[in-house]
């Protein structure tokens, strides 16, 4: 009897190990991960790289540096192990937050999302309208020249090569581009930035006009000068360059901004990223720009070009080729913002946008 129920033991024992055995194999098969694809994953470590070479402590706090490597180093630690997709999803997700988060404590880093009110890339290429890029996408409408002042001559706006490799509206005899006008035109503090490659230099080269000297102009004249016009709150009307000949060079792309700023009563010219020239209250009367159209009525914002069809029939004076005032050359990157930008915003805008 003991002899049986020993054997029988010993069975319960052999049947315990080969199942406990079992149970382990099957675990071992259950805990093997899937592998998921790192091809984006791996991508994204090389530009992650390629930024944190870039980030010095002159373009950024050696704080935001430091983090920004600590979380490069965590996601390529881990990117070097078996990882399911999820997994390497939320790799992806984490380094692109902390290179988006980087880039956002940039030494003149601009919220767009805050600040700019109206902003056109004119990379289409092709049809009759350039749409905004900023929140507001605001439409762009190609128009020809006044067939009043410039009859068979006048030309419609066409695309040539941009800045950087995309497109640029190209204007002459003419050719404009209309906006429909909103307040977002005339923010109490204003920054203008257009770069723009003159066909020829002369005193009415228009780059853009909302209500021109009743609202703001800005244009080129024949010494190189950018030149800006508007009309203040109080009534008065500022007329400023930046009295540096040459600034502007025929057939040459530059970038060209103006900053108003309404509490420092400032307004400042940037040729290349580079402040050229500073009006303030004492030297130039500067104050802060108006805030209401009336005389004449809201016109459309205008890109280069004096005015409308419609309110040049209404001037009592006569608009000649030569004295109409219109862009000849070609536009682009234009970013109208509702804040005065600042020396470092200008240079890093310049930076980023340049060929």
């Amino acid at each position: 009897m003991k002899m049986k129920n020993l054997m029988k033991l010993h069975t319960l024992l052999i049947m315990l190990i080969v199942s406990s055995a079992m149970i382990l194999v099957s675990c071992k098969k259950e805990d093997k991960i899937v592998e998921g694809d790192k091809t984006a994953l791996t991508a994204l470590i090389t530009d992650a790289d390629a930024l944190a070479t870039a980030a010095t402590a002159t373009n950024y706090p050696q704080t935001a540096i430091d983090s920004y490597k600590a979380t490069l180093a965590t996601v390529k630690t881990a990117a070097a192990t078996p990882l399911t997709q999820v997994q390497i999803d939320n790799l992806v997700t984490q380094l692109t937050e902390a290179m988006n988060t980087l880039g956002t404590q940039a030494y003149g880093f601009i919220d767009e999302a805050l600040y700019l009110n109206a902003g056109w890339h004119f990379d289409e290429g092709t049809g009759t309208t350039a749409t905004a890029f900023s929140t507001v996408h605001h439409v762009a409408t190609f128009k020809p020249g006044n067939a009043g002042v410039f009859g068979a001559t006048a030309l419609s706006p066409t695309w040539v090569a941009g800045v950087k490799g995309g497109h640029a509206v190209y204007l002459d005899k003419g050719a404009h581009l209309e906006v429909p006008y909103t307040t977002a035109f005339l923010p109490v503090n204003l920054t203008i930035s257009v770069w723009i490659k003159p066909l020829e230099l002369y005193e009415n080269n228009y780059i853009l006009s909302q209500n021109y000297w009743n609202g703001y102009k800005l244009q080129t004249q024949g010494g190189g000068k950018p030149f800006f016009t508007y009309k203040k709150v109080d009534g008065g009307i500022i007329d400023a360059d930046n009295e540096t000949d040459n600034s502007i060079t025929a057939g040459v792309w530059k970038q060209v901004v103006i900053s108003l700023n309404a509490t420092t009563k400032e307004l400042k010219f940037y040729v290349n990223g580079t402040l050229t020239k500073t009006w303030t209250e004492s030297n130039k009367s500067i104050g802060p720009l108006i805030q209401t159209l009336t005389a004449p009525a809201p016109q459309p914002f205008i890109i280069g070009c004096v005015a409308t069809d419609t309110e040049l029939a209404t001037w009592t004076w006569t608009e000649t080729p030569t004295s109409l005032g219109y862009f000849k050359g070609a536009i682009d990157e234009l970013k109208i913002y509702n804040i005065a930008l600042t020396d470092g915003q200008v240079s890093k805008l310049y930076n980023d946008e340049k060929p």
